[in-house]
Parts: structure tokens; C-alpha cells; sequence
């Protein structure tokens, strides 16, 4: 039926396991990352938050994407501090 859902974990717990499942090395990943090292804070968020910076660093910007990552990955770093 239309709204009803068959997984009733807390939303967090299944944001992680989404981000698991993206492809590594895309903006995706990176923008996944970054808004679940906001979301959970502390020091999972503090790793969460460099594993993005160190797949960022990788990758080639210049596109909606990589704007919209990188402007997350900023954000994150200035709520982790």
C-alpha cells in the first residue's frame, strides 16, 4: 500500500547503510558522507567527515556535483569543530 513501509529502523540507521551502498570514489559518497558526519556529530562524525575530505581530495571538481559536495564538506567541517 501507497506510505507504508515494511522497515521500521530510525532513519539514520538507514541513511548509513544507504551511503555503504553508493559507489566509492563519486561526488555522491562525498556529499552522503558529509551529511551524515552533520547529522551524527562526535567522533563517528569526526571520521565520517575525513573519510569525505580524503575521497574529496581525489576526485576532479568542476560540476553541480562537486559544488554541491564540497559545499557540504564545508559546512560539516564547521559543525564538527
Amino acid at each position: 500500500m501507497f506510505g507504508s513501509s515494511s522497515d521500521e529502523r530510525p532513519p539514520l540507521e538507514r541513511a548509513q547503510e544507504a551511503a555503504s551502498g553508493l559507489t566509492a570514489g563519486t561526488w555522491e559518497s562525498v556529499e552522503a558522507l558529509a551529511l551524515l558526519a552533520i547529522e551524527v556529530q562526535g567522533p563517528e562524525g569526526a571520521r565520517l567527515y575525513e573519510l569525505a575530505r580524503t575521497k574529496a581530495a581525489k576526485l576532479k571538481s568542476g560540476d553541480w556535483s562537486s559544488v554541491r559536495a564540497l559545499t557540504l564538506l564545508a559546512r560539516a567541517g564547521r559543525e564538527l569543530a
